[in-house]
């Protein structure tokens, strides 16, 4: 990949409906509008939402970002310190009475309001929402409970993980269809996944025992899940970067090396899938970009980032013709030109 800009002092980076946003000391750049900030300014883009959250006290106002500029009245969630968003129309806020041992949604969709307590000891962690069932995911801070509720409220079932060593995966909770996938994790090394049916919890398949797949997967158009790790060979001395494949229907799976021999560290988590490609970065000393072609089953580019030594980056964000990466402990942010389909 070639690079085509790079911008320093850069405090917070997003996309926001394709539009970079970039946050300065004193300036927010959205696209081409330039807004006044300060530093202490917080910024987050969470589903084509751009907020913005002021601290006032011991609280932190959010204001919603439209048309140019952020609104003069602050988002006020009903529970909670803030709104959970899974479009610009549908999200949730949350709160737990430890008092009552009862946690209380309000999840809206379109303008309608959903409203409903859960009976639970542990607060929750955040929520995801399938569209297409419309069914709310509640992770648990205990690590070890799935919650599924419908949007209105409805409970369907949960799952609770009975192995003392192992904890669920709350931000990688894949579903397919009518087919949720459950990722349980010793720290943050795969041991068991499992598909449900999403409406009644009925198990379809299990792969458990040394199951040595990523923690984090990313749905194909094809609705397969894709992701991307490194793994050591044996004695440690060098490793491989391997693409795995998941059908979410019937949990067969199938592993690719793609190159081995150096020592790569490519963690599952800092992954981005758009389109037909993985984007992975690459956390080894002087760092590396790139890009897998999940069709092809091959590496279609690699790219060093020349760091001076070991810097955490994050995950590549991605669009047709660009490619960025923002090194947040730099306070750095390189673009590089996608490589074009063909």
């Amino acid at each position: 990949m070639k690079q085509i800009e790079k911008i320093n002092e850069v405090r917070q980076f997003f996309l926001y409906k394709g539009l970079p946003v970039l946050a300065f000391k004193d300036k927010l750049h959205v696209g081409n509008v330039v807004l006044d900030a300060t530093e202490n300014d917080d910024y987050f883009v969470e589903k084509n939402v751009l907020t913005k959250g002021v601290r006032g006290g011991n609280e932190t106002n959010r204001y919603l970002y439209t048309d140019g500029h952020f609104g003069n009245d602050s988002i006020r969630p009903k529970y909670g310190p803030r709104n959970v968003y899974f479009s610009p129309d549908e999200y949730c806020c949350f709160e737990h009475d430890d008092a009552s041992n009862e946690g209380k949604v309000c999840f809206s969709d379109f303008g309608n309001e959903y409203c409903f307590s859960v009976e639970t000891q542990d607060s929750f962690y955040l929520p995801s929402y399938n569209r297409g069932s419309s069914i709310l995911v509640i992770p648990l801070w205990d690590d070890k409970t799935l919650l599924f509720y419908t949007k209105k409220g409805e409970k369907l079932w949960k799952y609770k993980e009975e192995d003392k060593g192992l904890e669920v995966s709350g931000s990688c909770i894949p579903i397919v269809d009518n087919v949720v996938v459950v990722i349980s994790q010793e720290i943050v090394a795969t041991r068991k996944i499992q598909g449900f049916d999403i409406y009644t919890g009925d198990k379809l398949w299990e792969l458990n025992g040394d199951c040595d797949y990523p923690n984090t997967f990313f749905m194909g158009e094809d609705k397969m899940l894709y992701g991307c790790m490194s793994k050591w060979n044996e004695g440690y001395v060098s490793s491989k970067i391997e693409m795995c494949k998941l059908n979410p229907f019937t949990g067969e799976v199938e592993i690719f090396v793609l190159r081995e021999g150096e020592k790569y560290e490519i963690l599952p988590w800092l992954v981005t899938m758009h389109g037909r490609r993985l984007y992975y970065a690459d956390n080894r000393s002087g760092g590396e970009i790139g890009i897998i072609d999940v069709d092809k089953k091959e590496l279609l580019d690699c790219t060093p980032l020349n760091l001076k030594g070991r810097c955490p980056i994050g995950a590549p964000i991605v669009t047709d013709g660009k490619v960025y990466l923002f090194i947040r402990e730099m306070r750095e942010l390189r673009v590089y030109e996608n490589i074009p389909i063909g």
